[in-house]
C-alpha cells in the first residue's frame, strides 16, 4: 500500500475533472481514507460553485459608479490659499520691518536654542512630509482596491 498522500494540487485536479487521472492516483483515493475524504469535499465544492447562478453584468452603469471609475478633479480650497498667501505676505512684510532686530535677538540666544529653533521647523517638515506620504500610500491602496473590485 502506498503511504505517501496526494498533494492538495493533485487532489483539486483530480476533483476538477477525471479525464486526466491514472489508475494509480484513484486507486489510492480509494484505498486511502484521508486522501478519498479530501477528494470527495473539492468535489463538494466544485459541484456548489457550478450551482452558483451565472453573474450578470449590466452594461448601464449607473452614473455614481462610472463618477467613481474617471479620476474627479482636485477641488481647489479657495480659504486655504488665501490663507497661505496672506500668511507669506505678512511672513515677509515683518521680515523686512524686524529683521534686523529678529537676527540680533537671534544672535544673543545661547548656541542650544539656536539649534532647538533651526531643529524644531525642521523636524516638523519632516513630520508632515512623512504623514502625507502615509496618507497617499492610504488612498493609493484604497483605489487600487476598488480597481481590483471591478475588474472581478
Amino acid at each position: 500500500m502506498n503511504i505517501a498522500h496526494l498533494t492538495e494540487e493533485q487532489l483539486q485536479t483530480l476533483a476538477d475533472s477525471t479525464d486526466g487521472t491514472t489508475s494509480l492516483e484513484m486507486d489510492h483515493i480509494s484505498a486511502c481514507p484521508i486522501c478519498r475524504i479530501k477528494f470527495e469535499n473539492y468535489q463538494s465544492i466544485n459541484l456548489a460553485i457550478q450551482e452558483l447562478p451565472m453573474a450578470t453584468f449590466d452594461p448601464d452603469l449607473p452614473d455614481d459608479i462610472v463618477n467613481m471609475l474617471i479620476p474627479q478633479k482636485i477641488p481647489i480650497h479657495w480659504a486655504a490659499l488665501v490663507a497661505a498667501t496672506l500668511g507669506g505676505i505678512l511672513v515677509t512684510v515683518s521680515a523686512v520691518i524686524y529683521g534686523k532686530q529678529f537676527i540680533a535677538l537671534f544672535i544673543q540666544l545661547p548656541i542650544i536654542l539656536r539649534y532647538f529653533f533651526g531643529i524644531l521647523p525642521l523636524s516638523f517638515i519632516c513630520i508632515q512630509t512623512v504623514l502625507f506620504v502615509i496618507r497617499y500610500r492610504q488612498k493609493l491602496n484604497m483605489i487600487i482596491k476598488k480597481t481590483d473590485s471591478f475588474a472581478t
